[in-house]
């Protein structure tokens, strides 16, 4: 899989607090595709330390994904022991709906996490993810 980084939300982001993605994508940004779309999120590095952790895909008015949120998809909490390394909390298509202008994630931690990074993004097609052989940034042949 080759990713974008025009369409990475989280690019092996330290998730140890309630915060949103690192990045959070225009979807009137020149080149962007507005149909169906899909999401997923990886873990790199295992967490540990904390309870759980819940992922939910947003979209809201304005790019800090405070202004009118709307939630399009929910994790849940998911337990840490779950949360192991190359694990993948989310991986689906979401549903057509009506996305606000940024869309992006917000990862909620429940505990005291002393580890763990997630790669998270949107691609055309799911297969790509679940498919992936993972080779280091600016890998060449």
């Amino acid at each position: 899989m080759i990713l974008d980084q025009q369409t990475l939300l989280s690019d092996a982001q330290t998730v140890t607090i309630t915060a949103n993605s690192a990045n959070v994508i225009d979807t009137l940004a020149p080149g962007m595709v507005t149909n169906d779309i899909s999401v997923f999120a990886q873990v790199m590095t295992a967490f540990a330390g904390g309870t759980s952790l819940g992922i939910a895909v947003v979209s809201a008015d304005d790019a800090a994904l405070t202004v009118n949120v709307t939630k399009h998809f929910d994790t849940g909490a998911i337990p840490v022991a779950s949360l192991t390394a190359k694990a993948l909390p989310i991986a689906m298509r979401l549903p057509p709906q009506k996305m606000r202008r940024y869309v992006g994630l917000v990862y909620t931690v429940v505990g005291t996490m002393s580890a763990g990074t997630i790669t998270a993004g949107i691609v055309e097609d799911l297969n790509t993810v679940l498919r992936t052989s993972d080779y280091a940034k600016g890998f060449s042949a």
